[in-house]
């Protein structure tokens, strides 16, 4: 055993001390670059914190706080330049390949999800399954899972998106807020099912789905899962069972504007349905009435802002910057319960009333759209209708 003199030991104690200093001051400076570069970033100053956060990248790279200053660079692109989806997928993908075992690396796949979400959906959901799998209970897994559902939509695979909104309910993560609203997704989706198929088990599964939503917390939840009962009775052919869910919400919601006009509409298809048509006239008058304006184009425009506004915050910035408003549900209903009741109306005989409303109505329809030109037909059946009679 080599003795050491007591030289050689204080020297050794000497190098440990300041093998011990150098790591301290490291992680002092370090962490207080990357406070520094937070309380930039908090007081807006952007360029300041990317300055500091690229210090300490370039200053400490194997530091534990690294993987931390390298996701916040790439937010503050992301603030810059939001539109950049090319440099922003590299700035994200950056924080993943240098700190792949970082909690950093969650955070970044779900911002890459989100970018390829903008124009490559099949990516989107490689990334969003990817990270379902890796990251099972993360703060972030339940609005993945629902964004996953929603792009599994987008693809028409409704039986991914269906196991998507069912295995959301599940995650620990999930907030009740989410997971009621996962659970009317699942619903919905059994309509579309049902649309797809014609199978009518999927009906049956919806109401049983959409039915133990009635008393959810949230009253946009109840609502629309009172009127998607109503819409599967109606497709069922319960026309009776449906007009009472509808006029039933028309009650319980009469503060909603959205939801009381689609039960109003709703009221009137059933009374259609059954052949009742001038109960269908009536019901068909009263939706179109509550809108606001004089002239039709008036109400079609009043309802569809009440449409939009029951929708997400990004769905209408999506409409505002593209116009496009077949992604609103029920946003044209204005014009089709007129075209409806027009239809009724001459059911009944009453020609001249019909004629009297339908080119008002042509008028606010696009050249070209297919309700336009069952407009224009029914304008020409009851004109030829009344030419015979005289």
């Amino acid at each position: 055993m080599t003795r050491w003199s007591s030289k050689q030991f204080w020297n050794g104690v000497g190098i440990l001390i300041l093998i011990i200093c150098s790591l301290s001051a490291w992680a002092a400076d370090d962490s207080i670059m990357l406070d520094s570069a937070r309380a930039r970033l908090d007081s807006g100053d952007l360029a300041g914190a990317t300055a500091l956060a690229n210090d300490l990248l370039r200053q400490f790279p194997a530091s534990p706080k690294a993987p931390s200053a390298q996701l916040m660079v790439a937010r503050i692109q992301y603030k810059n330049t939001p539109d950049a989806t090319g440099d922003l997928l590299s700035a994200f993908s950056l924080v993943r390949m240098k700190y792949p075992a970082s909690p950093e690396a969650a955070d970044a796949l779900v911002h890459i999800g989100f970018l390829h979400s903008r124009s490559n959906t099949a990516d989107s959901i490689k990334d969003f399954e990817s990270f379902l799998v890796t990251y099972p209970n993360h703060t972030e897994s339940a609005r993945v899972a629902q964004t996953l559902g929603r792009l599994y939509l987008r693809t028409h695979d409704l039986d991914k998106a269906e196991a998507a909104f069912d295995k959301l309910k599940g995650i620990q993560t999930a907030t009740t807020v989410v997971a009621e609203e996962a659970a009317l997704q699942s619903g919905f989706v059994k309509i579309m099912k049902f649309h797809a198929d014609k199978k009518r088990e999927h009906l049956a599964a919806a109401i049983t789905s959409l039915s133990a939503m009635s008393s959810a917390d949230g009253v946009n939840v109840r609502s629309r899962a009172d009127l998607g009962v109503a819409e599967c009775l109606l497709l069922l052919g319960k026309s009776t069972e449906a007009r009472e869910k509808y006029s039933a919400a028309v009650r319980a919601y009469a503060d909603q504007p959205y939801t009381k006009g689609i039960a109003l509409y709703g009221m009137a298809c059933c009374s259609q349905m059954t052949g009742n048509y001038e109960a269908a006239v009536k019901d068909y008058a009263t939706f179109i009435a509550a809108q606001t304006g004089a002239k039709l184009a008036d109400k079609v425009q009043s309802w569809k802002t009440v449409a939009l506004a029951s929708t997400t915050a990004n769905m209408q910035a999506l409409v505002q910057r593209e116009g496009s408003w077949g992604r609103v549900q029920g946003s044209g209903i204005v014009q089709e319960s007129a075209y409806h009741q027009a239809r009724c109306l001459y059911s009944l005989g009453r020609r001249d009333d019909a004629i009297a409303g339908l080119p008002e109505l042509i008028s606010t329809l696009k050249e070209g759209s297919e309700l336009r030109a069952d407009a224009e037909k029914l304008l020409e059946r009851c004109r030829n209708s009344v030419r015979g009679e005289k």
